[in-house]
């Protein structure tokens, strides 16, 4: 039972020092993922108009913030 708990207790850890350690920016799969849609929504969504904000970086990538998808998930989006 106690190295049960011990690999609870080190999972927990680990996962919390990953989350803490992560960019907030997200590309498409992973802002899908976040979503749980898929990236070709994401890019329909941007031909439209519509979805989450996002950041288009030297004309080529495009980025997603956490914050722009809690946003976006919250109905707050206003594009």
């Amino acid at each position: 039972m106690q190295d049960n708990l011990e690999q609870v207790v080190e999972r927990a850890v680990r996962r919390a020092l990953d989350n803490s350690t992560q960019s907030p920016w997200k590309d498409s799969e992973q802002a899908a993922g976040y979503l749980s849609c898929s990236a070709g929504t994401l890019k329909t969504w941007r031909s439209r108009g519509e979805g989450p904000a996002y950041h288009v970086i030297q004309e080529k990538l495009i980025r997603y913030h956490v914050s722009d998808l809690d946003a976006f998930v919250r109905g707050e989006v206003a594009r």
